[in-house]
Formats: C-alpha cells, sequence, structure tokens
C-alpha cells in the first residue's frame, strides 16, 4: 500500500486503479452501446448487461477484500452489492428475453443498491469521499428513474440504463485516474 503524503494514514490500495477504471471504461461501453442501439432486441440488450454485472459483482467483491481503511459494515455492504450484482448478472443471462420488467427490475436494484454502498463508503471513509457521494447519488437516481415507470419501453430503459452506465463509468475512469497519479 502507498501512504499518502501528509494525511499520517495508509491509503486505500493505490494500485487497484486499474481495476477501477477498466470497470469505468466497461461502464461506458455498456452505455453507449445502450443509447447507439435502443432498438436492439431485449435479448442483445440482457445479454449485456447480464456481462457487465457479472464482471462489476466480481470487481466489488475483490475490492471489498483488499480495501484495507474501511469498517468491517462497508466490506460487508460491499460484498453483498458484488453478490447481488452477479446474481442480478446472471438472471439477465439465464433469462434475457424474459422481459423489459425483469431487465428493468434487476437493473433498478443494481443502481440503486450500489448506490447505497457508495454513499456509506463515502460517510464511513475519508478518501475519495466526493467520488464515492457522487457515485451513490447518480447510482440512486438512475435506479429510482428507471423503476419509478415500469411501463417504460425498451429504447426508453435503454436511454436511462445508458446515460446512468456512462455516468458511473466516467466518474470510475477519473477516480482511477486520480489514484494512479496519487500512487505514481
Amino acid at each position: 500500500m502507498a501512504k499518502v503524503e501528509g494525511t499520517g494514514t495508509m491509503s486505500t490500495d493505490l494500485g487497484k486503479w486499474w481495476l477501477i477504471g477498466l470497470l469505468g471504461v466497461l461502464s461506458i461501453v455498456v452505455g453507449v452501446l445502450a443509447i447507439v442501439y435502443p432498438d436492439i432486441t431485449l435479448l442483445a440488450l440482457g445479454l449485456i448487461v447480464g456481462i457487465y454485472l457479472v464482471i462489476a459483482g466480481a470487481s466489488y467483491i475483490g475490492l471489498a477484500t483488499v480495501e484495507s481503511p474501511t469498517s468491517g459494515g462497508t466490506r460487508v455492504l460491499r460484498m453483498l452489492v458484488g453478490f447481488f450484482s452477479i446474481l442480478a448478472g446472471l438472471i439477465c443471462l439465464v433469462r434475457p428475453g424474459a422481459g423489459v420488467l425483469a431487465l428493468l427490475i434487476a437493473l433498478s436494484f443494481w443502481f440503486i443498491l450500489t448506490g447505497v454502498a457508495d454513499l456509506a463508503r463515502a460517510l464511513d471513509v475519508r478518501e475519495h469521499r466526493v467520488i464515492s457521494a457522487i457515485l451513490g447519488v447518480v447510482s440512486i437516481a438512475a435506479g429510482v428513474i428507471v423503476v419509478a415507470n415500469p411501463d417504460i419501453g425498451l429504447a426508453t430503459l435503454a436511454l436511462l440504463a445508458g446515460i446512468g452506465f456512462i455516468v458511473r463509468g466516467t466518474v470510475e475512469v477519473m477516480a482511477a485516474g486520480w489514484m494512479y497519479r496519487l500512487g505514481h
């Protein structure tokens, strides 16, 4: 772990910047695909989102195991987010054509849960507090907007999910760059 000058505390493993950056890039790619191809079949959208959620869930579990200055509760919350992300992703992969409602519920559940976890981390850990808070608010807002109107069509779902993924991914890429600069 790298020591942050002037703080007297150990930073959250700055070597994991690449994992956060990769997750951010994947999120942006999924968001762009959802916006550029809103008329793709539900099957393709379900598969793309399912793959992303499984990768994101594994990343959250990985991040929970290497974070050092977080409390036990924050680690447990990250592990739960990872587990439920993988579960939502597997649902999308196993039943990608099950309908817009199933995809809507899986996506909004994931957005809200990751948002709560990010807000909890912002309250628990001083480092990266602003980034975690922004990610939390954006994720919760995206989840609430998507779940607020369950009668939306596939194109609207793709647009809202795409915007949510792009904003979240952009913040994650920015956080990874900041962590990289701190570590070097």
